[in-house]
This record gives structure tokens, C-alpha cells and sequence, in this order.
């Protein structure tokens, strides 16, 4: 079958107007520069994320492709058409910054002779030609949790919009030796001021803004007064099911635990 492309320039995905999804054809960007490309296999076919050179621009839009930033994305196509993407736009983030081994600081390479079964290369990673060392792409694990309390979800205005911008949930990154449970209480107390418990699992969903993995809960309000740590979260609202803000946009796991709770899901 043949091989779907996935282009980026900058920030922004290449589209076809009235896709259905983000793959595009291989002649469709031929000859385009790019600064880097990355293949992979997801669900038996093979695909190509391509960072395109942003003088590739012009000539891209000559012949009829136009841009869309990556996050506008998710609320244009179903998920199935989203985790290539999703993979394709992670891996080409990492080489950005898998340029030198972190144990002898040499040039790294593409996975090859020195990954004899084939396990680094799959992964879309590389390996250092002086000390064998291999490097795999970098995934950083991170919680957001919605937050429960009589009727009502604790929903956050993170201070990087504006007021009377869009409310998400409370998240951050686990850190080193903490259990995903832990770090999800942590990041709640240290966010909004407040204790919670029975932590339930939901889902979980690739991020790659750079590099996240966002493992989802619902919990239960137990103590405290909600009050924003005036640092990462400016405003805190506990909100009902008829009276939500501007939220985020559909295709992200946010988004899907706000649903469930407005749909009045556990």
C-alpha cells in the first residue's frame, strides 16, 4: 500500500482543503525541502512525517496545500486519524533534540547496524557510533485530573490566557519516584489548595506538545478551599454541567472528561 506523508512547516500541519484527515500523497510534496524526516508503522501502514524547510512554504500553497496549526486539528478529525499525527509530529520533536549522545556527547545516528533486532529503530530511535549507546524517544508521563464536588467539576484558567479565556483541568508532570496516583494528588494541592481522593483511572492519550503522555482521572473533593496558585493557574471555578465555560476543544482528553461529567458520566 502506499506510504502516507504527514508535513509540517514550523508548527503548522500541511492539509488539503476538505481532507478528512492528515495524510497527503507522496507527489504532492515532492521535491519540497526539508530539515528532517522521521518513518513509521502505526495500525499496517507506513507513514512519513516530513519538517519541511520554511522556504517550502510558497510553494507548498502553489500547489493548493494550506496550513493549520496541530491543536486545531483535533477538533476537525476523529481520533483514529489523529494518533498518526500525533505520533509523527512526537517523533519529529524529539530529533530536535537527540542530536548528541548524553553519555560521550557524540554525533547520534539513525538506528541501523548497531540495532541488530531491530527494537531501536522501531521505536523511531537512534544510537551512538562511538559507545553504542542507544537513545529512544523521549515520553514524559503527565496527570490531569477533574476534579468532583457536589454536582459540580473544578475547572482551571491556566494564567497563560487571557481573562475570560478557555478553562481546562488541573495537570502537570510526575516527577521522579512518584506513582502516577501520587503525583495526580500532588499537582492538585499544589495547583488549587485543596485534598482529594478516590482517584479513578479513566483513559490516557499521546500529547506531543513536546512529548507528553496524559494518563486521565476523575477524583472526589475531600478538603480545602479552592484558590489558584497564582503561578501556573490564575482562576478557579467549580462549575455544573449547565454553567461551563469556554472549554477545550473536542479530540483532546480534557475535553473528553468534561463530556463525560456534563453528560453526567462518573
Amino acid at each position: 500500500m502506499e506510504k502516507q506523508y504527514l508535513a509540517f512547516l514550523g508548527s503548522e500541519l500541511l492539509v488539503r482543503e476538505g481532507a478528512e484527515g492528515p495524510a497527503l500523497d507522496g507527489a504532492s510534496l515532492e521535491g519540497l525541502a526539508r530539515t528532517a524526516r522521521r518513518d513509521f508503522d502505526w495500525e499496517g501502514l507506513t507513514w512519513s512525517a516530513l519538517a519541511l524547510d520554511p522556504a517550502a512554504g510558497e510553494e507548498a500553497r502553489a500547489r493548493g496545500l494550506g496550513t493549520l496549526p496541530v491543536r486545531q486539528a483535533l477538533a476537525l478529525w476523529p481520533e483514529a486519524a489523529l494518533r498518526p499525527l500525533f505520533k509523527g509530529l512526537a517523533l519529529l520533536n524529539w530529533l530536535e533534540g537527540a542530536r548528541h549522545c548524553g553519555a560521550c556527547g557524540t554525533l547520534l545516528v539513525d538506528a541501523a547496524a548497531r540495532d541488530p533486532e531491530g527494537e531501536v529503530a522501531a521505536a523511531g530511535g537512534r544510537t551512538c557510533p562511538s559507545c553504542g549507546r542507544p537513545h529512544f524517544p523521549r515520553i514524559s508521563p503527565a496527570v490531569i485530573v477533574l476534579v468532583r464536588k457536589e454536582g459540580k467539576a473544578l475547572l482551571a484558567r491556566n494564567a497563560r490566557m487571557p481573562p475570560g479565556g478557555r478553562f481546562g483541568l488541573l495537570a502537570g508532570f510526575v516527577e521522579v519516584g512518584e506513582t502516577l496516583e501520587e503525583a495526580a494528588v500532588r499537582e492538585v494541592r499544589e495547583e488549587a489548595a485543596i485534598e482529594i481522593g478516590n482517584l479513578r483511572y479513566r483513559k490516557s492519550q499521546p500529547w506531543p506538545f513536546p512529548d507528553s503522555l496524559m494518563l486521565a482521572y476523575t477524583a472526589d473533593w475531600v478538603s480545602g478551599e479552592a484558590r489558584p496558585d497564582g503561578a501556573e493557574i490564575a482562576e478557579l471555578r467549580w462549575c455544573g454541567p449547565e454553567e461551563l465555560p469556554e472549554i477545550p476543544p473536542p479530540g483532546s482528553v480534557a475535553r473528553a472528561l468534561i463530556d463525560a461529567f456534563a453528560a453526567g458520566g462518573d
